[in-house]
Parts: C-alpha cells; structure tokens; sequence
C-alpha cells in the first residue's frame, strides 16, 4: 500500500508539472514564429544583416531557447516527482500551458514592434490607363485623397471609395495640377481639343469635385500654383494671378523681352518666377497685389537645374545649395549645409517655415534633413538603420508630426518629431503593399503615380492583426 504524499510535496510537483507545459507551450509558439518570420516573411535574396532579417528575429530565437531549456529542466523535475501522475495536476497543468500562450505572444508582438498590412485597395486601373499626375489631400478629419490622370480627376473618400469625379474635356487631357489646395481649391491646367497642353485653368473643390471657375488661357506654362488668396499661372509672355475664390483676373504681368518662364510659386506676400534669360537662370519675385516686379535674382546652376521651393518665405535651389531670400531680394545660404538635389527621385516637404527634403549621404544611403526657410540654417539631419532610401514625405495634419516612408530590406513607415527629427516611437513595418516607383503617402492611405495601370491606385493601411 503507498503511503499518500504530503500535501506540500504534491503541490510542488504540481507546480513544475503547470511550469513545463507553460514553458513547452511558449517554447513550441515561438519556434513556429520563427519559422514563420524566415520562411514567410523574410525574402529570399536577403541575409541578415544586410536589414533583411524581420525584427525581433534574434531575440525570439533565444527567448525560444531559453523557454526550451527552462521546459526540459522542468520536465526532468516533474518526471523525477511523478507529479505527472495526477488527473487534477494534468488538468491545471494544461490550463496554465493555454493562459501561459497570451503573455508570449504580447512578448512576440513586442519584440517586432509596430507592424501595417493592406486594409483596402481599389482595384488596378488597367494597362491602357493614362498617366497619373499626382495627388492631393482633403481636410485630415475626412480622409479624402484626390487622384489625377491625364482623363480626368477622382476623388476618394474616407474609407477608399470612389466618391467623386472630374473627367477631362472630350478630346483633350489634364496636363497639370497644383503642389498644394489653398482653402481646399485645387489646380488644374487642361488641355482642349483644339490646343496642346494646356490652354485652361480650372479651379476645382477637393471636398466635393465642383468646379469653381475656369479660365480660357493661351500658352500656358508650366504648372499651377495657388498661395494666399491668388492663382498664378505662367504663360509664354506673361505672369497672371485670378482670385482663387472667383476666378477674377487681379493682375498681369509681362515677361521681359527674351525672357522664357519655367516654375512659378505663390504666396501670400509674393509670387515668384523661375525663367531662362539672356543671362542664365534668374529668380524674379513680384508683389501678389499688384505683380509689380519687386526684384531679380541670377541663379547658380551646376549638373541640376535651379528650382523654387516656397514663395513665402521666398527660397530656391541652386548648384545644390538651399538660397533664402530677404525682402530686398539678398540670398542667403549656409555654406556647411549638406546637398540638395533638384532631380530624380527627391522627395521634398515644406511645411510652415522649414524644408524638409531627402539627401544623399556619402552615395550610400539618403537621410533626411531639415533647413529654415526664414535664415537657411541646416536644422537636423536624420539617418534610418538599415534602410538606404527616402520614399515618401508627409505631414501628419492630426499629430502634426512628419511621417517618412524608407525602404530597406523592409518597408518602414516613421513618424519624426518635426523641430528635431527624432522619432516619436518605434518604426511601423509594412508588409504587403503594391507600391510602384513613385507614390504619395496621406495619413494611412498611399497613392501610386506609376505610369502602370496594373498597381492599385489607392491602398489603405491598418495595424496587423495575428502574425
């Protein structure tokens, strides 16, 4: 006959049998994540470390470890104490094993970090669809996102659906669009049919897709652009600014005799042309009540051509340096301030007084950096572990921070402190998203510009839920 156990002996074998099914049971959940994140995740012509390797790889696979060692010592424990024996120990024991599952795998989610995967999408327009030009945003409250191709204009509502649409005329094509939406009206140069791009201006409503006004005008050059309360456009013998609001001609102002416009910027305060002279390259800025020229500034050119950045403050680019204005028209620049490229792929942001514009480090990787618009001073630079491309920029209306799409081994979404560049948190990993060459990000929705209509014109984004 056995002689029944102590009470403390039987609680003590219970205790390392409920142990070792907890630690077998996150033991066996983290092998399979590992598995997971390496087969599935991980690419195939990546290594570690090159940025390939999902993050939290190599924690998980020695918290693995270790719960696999802490479960054989345990295991070795119960079996010497035959605790395995009871009914009621087997019992407890399997209950811990499944609770023991939910704080593993709050470990696990915490090791990767923030992750977003594909929520929504439209689907692709198509190979034969025209070329996108770009886009632009709502108000941040509605989520609305604008698309605009060569044949019209879409807008998108909150949550991806087609909401509004602004064909072109028949027979002609929407042949530019403004960078930004002053008081919600957008931009358009149109092309009709019996003219080459363009010969119209329109004024559309982001929110609704109505249009304000438009305005037959010859010649036009160049894109849009609206500041204050005017719309400027170029043409090939003159400067002219309407009332936003309107549509009302406030001012002409003709170009100089050899004079050829390229760029134009408004502002509240001014307007600025970018032109080809007898002389090169020249900055002009005019008064944005009268268009009475106000000055005239000769641009450095080097391997990339010259390019306004803002109006108000009024600052260019040229020969790669960042040229800020006074009112008497005198640049100033920071001699120590790194690069600015004006071609290819930049991605360029300005927001308030501050550009923030990537930059190349060493042609290795791009950083970001910031610089005042007010004096030209170099503000911050930030660099991205193992990612060696800027993608995107924008501006966060609701969080007021700076949102940075980089690519690496990984697709990283990071949100920087604006005034210094630092992050806000840990950078957000997204996965599976059919992002062309070039693409616009708008809170949590991205917007391929690809001339290729086999991508998803809109894809939204949402925190992953699982694995």
């Amino acid at each position: 006959m056995d002689t029944p156990l102590p009470l403390a002996k039987r609680l003590r074998d219970h205790v390392r049998l409920a142990a070792a099914c907890a630690f077998s049971a996150v033991a066996v959940l983290y092998a399979v994540l590992c598995v997971k994140l390496t087969a599935v995740d991980m690419a195939s012509d990546l290594r570690c470390g090159d940025g390939g390797c999902p993050r939290g790889l190599g924690p998980l696979v020695l918290w693995a470890l270790v719960a696999g060692l802490a479960a054989g010592g345990l295991w070795w424990s119960a079996v010497k104490g035959r605790g395995y024996r009871s009914g009621v120990g087997w019992t407890v024991a399997v209950a811990v094993a499944l609770v023991a599952l939910w704080p593993g795998w709050l470990g696990f989610s915490w090791l990767r970090g923030p992750h977003m995967d594909l929520f929504s999408y439209q689907a692709p327009d198509g190979p034969g669809a025209d070329k996108p030009l770009g886009s632009w945003a709502g108000h941040p409250d509605t989520g609305v996102v604008i698309r605009a191709r060569a044949d019209g204009v879409t807008g998108y509502d909150g949550e991806g659906r087609r909401g509004w649409g602004f064909p072109a005329p028949a027979g002609g094509a929407v042949c530019g669009m403004s960078a930004d939406t002053p008081s919600g009206t957008g931009l358009l140069t149109v092309t009709t049919a019996e003219s080459i791009c363009g010969n119209r201006l329109v004024a559309v409503d982001v929110a609704s897709g109505k249009q304000l006004w438009s305005k037959d005008i010859p010649k036009l050059v160049g894109r849009p652009s609206g500041g204050g309360s005017l719309a400027v456009v170029a043409t090939a013998d003159a400067v002219l600014a309407h009332d936003l609001v309107t549509g009302a001609e406030r001012w002409r102002s003709p170009l100089p005799s050899g004079v050829v416009a390229v760029e134009v910027a408004a502002g509240p305060d001014r307007a600025l042309l970018l032109a080809r002279t007898g002389e090169g390259v020249e900055l002009f800025a005019l008064d944005a009540r009268t268009g009475a020229a106000a000055w005239r500034f000769p641009m450095p050119v080097g391997y990339e051509s010259p390019r306004i950045v803002s109006a108000s403050p009024a600052a260019a680019v040229g020969d790669g340096r960042l040229l800020v204005f006074d009112e008497q028209g005198r640049a100033r620049a920071e001699s120590q301030a790194p690069y600015v490229p004006t071609t290819g792929g930049t991605e360029w942001l300005v927001a308030g007084d501050v550009l923030y514009a990537s930059v190349p480090e060493r042609e290795e990787r791009e950083v970001m950096a910031a610089f005042s618009l007010k004096d030209g001073r170099h503000l911050w630079t930030r660099a991205f572990e193992h990612d060696w491309r800027v993608r995107a920029l924008a501006a966060d209306g609701r969080t007021g921070r700076l949102a940075v799409v980089t690519e690496g081994g990984y697709t990283h979404l990071w949100h920087l402190d604006p005034g210094t560049g630092k992050p806000t948190g840990e950078s957000t990993v997204l996965r599976g998203l059919r992002l062309g060459e070039s693409f616009a990000l708008h809170g949590r929705t991205f917007v391929n510009l690809d001339d290729d209509g086999r991508l998803p014109p809109i894809l939204d984004v949402a925190p992953t839920i699982g694995w």
